[in-house]
C-alpha cells in the first residue's frame, strides 16, 4: 500500500517555517542595517568634505581680498596727504625770513625806510589825477603805480615787528619791501628788470604765524614800466 504521507513529511513542520521565517527577518534586519550603516557613512563623509571645502575658501578669501583692501587704503591716504599739502602749504619758493633778522632791521633801519615810502602829501597836492588815485591807494591798500614801478600796500603786524616773501616773477621783476612802524603798513616796490609778462605771488604776515598770499600777474612794457593786468 503505498505511503502517501511521503510528500507530506518532506514539507517543513511549523517548527521550521518558524525558524526559517526569523531567519529570513533576521537577514532582512542585517540587511537593513547594512545599508543604513551604509548611507549614514556616506552622509558624514559628504557632510565633512562640505566642511572642509568651506573652511578652506573661508581661510583663502581673506588672504585674496587683503592685498586690494591695503592698497586701497594707501592710495586714499596718500592722496589725503597730498592733498591737505596742497592746501596748507603756500606756493612760495623761498623760505620766509628770519623774525631775528626783521628784528634788527625794524630796530637799526627804522628811519631809512620811513625816508623811502612815497610821499603821499606830494602825490594829494597834485593836480593829476592818477598820482590822487594812486595816493588813496596807498592809504587804503592796494596797489597802483609810481613812475615805472607797481606798488602793492596791505596792513599787517608781527609781535616781532614784521615779516614777508615772495615767490615768482621769472626774472622780469624784482621786488622789494618797506615797512611802517606808524601805521603798521607794508608797501611793497615791484620793479621791472626786463620786458615780459610774470606772475607772482607776494606774502606778508598780519599776525604772529599769519601769512596772508596775494596773487598777481604783471607785465613791463619796453621802458621797464610795470603794469597789474590780473
Amino acid at each position: 500500500m503505498p505511503n502517501n504521507d511521503y510528500y507530506d513529511d518532506r514539507e517543513p513542520n511549523a517548527i521550521e517555517r518558524d525558524r526559517m521565517e526569523r531567519r529570513e527577518q533576521t537577514k532582512r534586519k542585517s540587511r537593513m542595517s547594512s545599508i543604513l550603516v551604509i548611507v549614514i557613512a556616506a552622509a558624514v563623509i559628504i557632510g565633512i568634505i562640505v566642511a572642509i571645502v568651506a573652511l578652506v575658501g573661508k581661510n583663502k578669501k581673506p588672504a585674496d581680498t587683503e592685498p586690494t583692501t591695503v592698497t586701497a587704503t594707501i592710495a586714499s591716504e596718500t592722496q589725503a596727504a597730498k592733498e591737505t599739502t596742497n592746501a596748507t602749504t603756500p606756493q612760495s619758493t623761498q623760505p620766509a625770513r628770519d623774525p631775528a633778522l626783521n628784528n634788527i632791521a625794524s630796530s637799526g633801519s627804522a628811519d631809512a625806510q620811513q625816508a623811502t615810502l612815497p610821499d603821499t602829501s606830494s602825490s594829494s597836492v597834485s593836480s593829476d589825477a592818477s598820482s590822487q588815485t594812486a595816493s588813496s591807494a596807498a592809504a587804503e591798500g592796494g596797489s597802483y603805480n609810481s613812475g615805472n614801478a607797481l606798488h602793492y600796500t596791505a596792513t599787517g603786524q608781527t609781535s616781532y615787528g614784521y615779516d614777508w616773501t615772495y615767490s615768482g616773477g621769472g626774472g622780469i621783476v624784482s621786488v622789494g619791501c618797506n615797512y611802517d612802524f606808524n601805521t603798521k603798513q607794508y608797501d611793497f616796490n615791484i620793479t621791472g628788470v626786463a620786458p615780459g609778462t610774470t606772475t607772482l605771488t607776494l606774502y606778508y604776515n598780519t599776525a604772529d604765524g599769519v601769512q596772508q598770499p596775494v596773487n598777481m600777474t604783471v607785465q613791463v612794457d619796453s621802458n621797464l614800466n610795470v603794469t597789474q593786468i590780473g
